[in-house]
């Protein structure tokens, strides 16, 4: 034995013992830093979910609260022959009178809402639906009946159109109404909706809902 060399050895030994503590260090801060990108990840991953629940949600609500208009309409119209231009007509007798009514004639003499409940609404009278954005309204109009671009057999189609409402928005009321979240093929000829998204920088666009096809 070479007495010599074991304080080499020894220095070895030393050495070993430090680079491996120092492996294992690296290696713990591995685990912890990967540990953190994974809870990020997560934290990401969830907000997506919840911002996707959201925009649902919202798509379901807009839904709804159309059809419930739509209804109202329906019902008014058999009462009035014609619809309101004015939808608080639906609620309130008086602004049913011919200046508010499709085709001039005087609703309020067979008026008999209401048709349903008060709802908010902005200087034009268009509904306020700040349950979805902030400037999101809807309100009636129509256009001329054509087999080939809206389906309409007979004079006019008339329809509900909500205004300023959020792209992520239009995709999910496009995929209740139609099952289909393409608006470049859903249109009134195939479905009960339609919708235009906003492009480029915009990220609001106006979604409908056909109420009647009539003369």
């Amino acid at each position: 034995m070479n007495l010599l060399n074991l304080p080499n050895q020894s220095h070895k030994s030393n050495t070993n013992s430090k680079q491996s503590g120092r492996l294992e260090k690296e290696r713990g801060m591995t685990m912890i830093e990967l540990m953190v990108v994974v809870a990020i990840l997560g934290i990401l991953a969830a907000f997506a979910m919840a911002k996707m629940d959201t925009s649902t949600s919202k798509a379901t609500r807009l839904y709804n609260d159309m059809s419930t208009t739509k209804g109202a309409l329906l019902r008014a119209k058999m009462d009035m022959g014609a619809f309101p231009t004015n939808l608080t007509a639906l609620w309130i007798k008086a602004n049913a009178s011919a200046a508010n009514m499709y085709g001039g004639l005087n609703g309020t003499t067979s008026w008999n809402g209401a048709y349903m409940e008060p709802q908010p609404v902005d200087s034009s009278n268009a509904v306020k639906s700040v349950a979805i954005a902030d400037t999101t309204i809807f309100n009636i109009t129509r256009e001329a009946a054509s087999a080939a671009t809206n389906g309409g057999n007979y004079t006019w189609v008339y329809y509900l159109r909500a205004t300023n409402v959020p792209n992520t928005i239009i995709y999910k009321f496009l995929k209740q109404c139609a099952g289909s979240e393409d608006a470049t093929t859903v249109t009134f000829v195939n479905a009960p909706c339609r919708a235009t998204p906003g492009t480029g920088s915009a990220e609001y666009g106006t979604v409908d809902l056909r109420v009647d096809d009539s003369y």
